[in-house]
C-alpha cells in the first residue's frame, strides 16, 4: 500500500510536477517567482486543508476516481500560474493542460524518444503541452506516432546546458576515450540482453585497439556507488585484470558523465541520450546501436533515429577492422572538418545555442507572466 505524502499547500506561482529532475527545472524559474515541488512517485500526495478535500470531491465527481482528479485538486489549492515538469513522458502533463487551459503547462525533454513507450507509454490519449525538445528530430517522431502536441520548441538539452553554463571553461580535454555505459543486469528481456552482448563486443574491440595506443579509457557508469549490487555487476562487466590500470570507472553522480564526456577526445555510445548531447555540442561521437540484431522490432526504431547521422560516426558491424577504421578516422580528423561534416546532424538532433535552454524556458515563463498580468490589469 502506498504511503500518504503531505504536500506544502501554500499558493505558488509555479508548480513543479515530480521531484525527479526538479533540481534542474528550478534553474528555469525566474528568480522573482515562488515555486512548489510536488512529489508524486513515492506515495499519494495530499494537502492537509479542508479546501483540498472539497476540491478532491469536486474533481472525483467530474473525472471519476482517477489520478488526474487527485493532481488537479492539488493544483486547485496551490493555484499556480505555471505548471512544469522534466518528466516529458508523463500522461498527467497533457491532462493538466486540458483541465487548466489558462495556465502555462510545460514539459521539458529529459531523454531520447524512439518508440511509443517513450511518448505514448501505451496510452493513445497521451498528449504534450508546451514541449521544449532537444532538436528537430522530436518533431518527426511526434508525427510518426501521431502524438498530439500543443506546441514544440527545439532548444537542446536542459541538463547539458546547465552543465556547460557551470563548467565549460574549467574542462580540459585529455587524450582519453569515454565509453558511455548502458549496462543492464541480464534479464529475460531479449532486446536488453542483445544490447549487452553488443556493448561487450564494442568494449572488447576498444581494448584491442588501445593495445597499440596510449589513450586513457573512461567508463561513464550507469550506476551510482550507493547502488551496491548494480554497481558491482556493472563494474564486473568491464573488469579485466590485465588492463584495468588503464581504465577509469566513473560512478554516476549529477554531472559526472558529462564531465567525463566533455573531457575526452572521443566518445563511444550505443544510442544514449548523453551521446546525442555531446554530439550536439561538437564532440566526436561514435554511435554503435546499428550493431543490434535485425530480428528485433526495436531495430526499426534505431534505424529511424539514426537516419540523419553521417556514416563515419556510425558503427555498423562488430568487426575489429571497421571499429579500428572508425576510431582512427575520428582521431585524425581535424575539428573544423568534423564540425562541418556533422553540422546538419547536430542541428537536427540536439540544438546547442549561445542561449542555454534554462534561459530560454525562463524567458518564456516571464513573457507569459507579464502578458497575464497585463491582461488581468486591462480587465480590472
Amino acid at each position: 500500500m502506498k504511503k500518504l505524502i503531505r504536500v506544502n499547500g501554500l499558493e505558488s506561482d509555479v508548480l513543479i510536477i515530480d521531484t525527479a529532475g526538479s533540481d534542474v527545472v528550478i534553474r528555469c524559474i525566474p528568480s522573482d517567482l515562488s515555486y512548489n515541488v510536488l512529489e508524486v512517485r513515492n506515495g499519494i500526495p495530499y494537502i492537509a486543508k479542508v479546501l483540498f478535500f472539497i476540491r478532491l470531491f469536486v474533481r472525483v465527481t467530474q473525472f471519476g476516481v482517477k489520478y488526474k482528479s487527485l493532481i488537479s485538486s492539488i493544483v486547485d489549492v496551490i493555484n499556480p500560474r505555471v505548471i512544469i515538469s522534466f518528466i516529458d513522458n508523463s500522461l498527467i502533463m497533457g491532462q493538466l493542460d486540458s483541465i487548466f487551459p489558462h495556465k502555462l503547462v510545460i514539459s521539458i525533454q529529459n531523454g531520447t524518444r524512439m518508440s511509443t513507450g517513450g511518448f505514448l507509454n501505451g496510452n493513445p490519449n497521451f498528449m504534450l503541452p508546451h514541449y521544449f525538445s532537444f532538436g528537430e528530430y522530436e518533431k518527426d517522431v511526434i508525427k510518426r506516432y501521431n502524438v498530439k502536441c500543443k506546441e514544440i520548441y527545439s532548444v537542446g538539452s536542459l541538463k547539458a546546458g546547465i552543465f556547460l553554463d557551470n563548467h565549460h571553461e574549467s574542462i580540459l580535454q585529455t587524450d582519453s576515450i569515454c565509453l558511455i555505459s548502458q549496462h543492464w543486469t541480464i534479464t529475460g528481456n531479449e532486446v536488453k540482453n542483445d544490447y549487452m552482448e553488443k556493448l561487450k563486443c564494442v568494449y572488447l574491440n576498444l581494448l584491442s585497439w588501445n593495445k597499440n595506443h596510449e589513450y586513457k579509457i573512461k567508463i561513464a557508469m550507469r550506476s551510482k556507488n550507493s547502488e551496491t549490487v548494480y554497481y558491482k555487476n556493472e563494474s564486473n562487466f568491464y573488469s579485466d585484470n590485465n588492463i584495468t590500470k588503464k581504465i577509469e570507472l566513473i560512478a554516476r553522480t549529477n554531472f559526472s558523465s558529462y564531465k567525463a564526456g566533455y573531457g575526452s577526445s572521443i566518445i563511444i555510445t550505443m544510442d544514449s541520450t548523453l551521446g546525442f548531447e555531446l554530439l550536439g555540442s561538437g564532440k566526436k561521437v561514435l554511435f554503435c546501436a546499428l550493431t543490434i540484431s535485425d530480428e528485433f522490432p526495436h531495430k526499426e526504431n534505431i534505424n529511424f533515429i539514426l537516419w540523419k547521422m553521417p556514416n563515419f560516426i556510425l558503427l555498423k558491424s562488430l568487426e575489429k577492422a571497421e571499429f579500428n577504421s572508425k576510431i582512427n578516422a575520428l582521431i585524425n580528423m581535424d575539428n573544423e572538418e568534423y564540425l562541418s561534416l556533422t553540422k546538419e546532424a547536430r542541428e537536427y538532433y540536439m540544438k546547442c545555442e549561445k542561449k542555454y535552454p534554462h534561459e530560454v524556458v525562463s524567458e518564456f515563463i516571464s513573457d507569459f507572466m507579464q502578458k497575464e498580468t497585463l491582461t488581468v490589469g486591462l480587465n480590472v
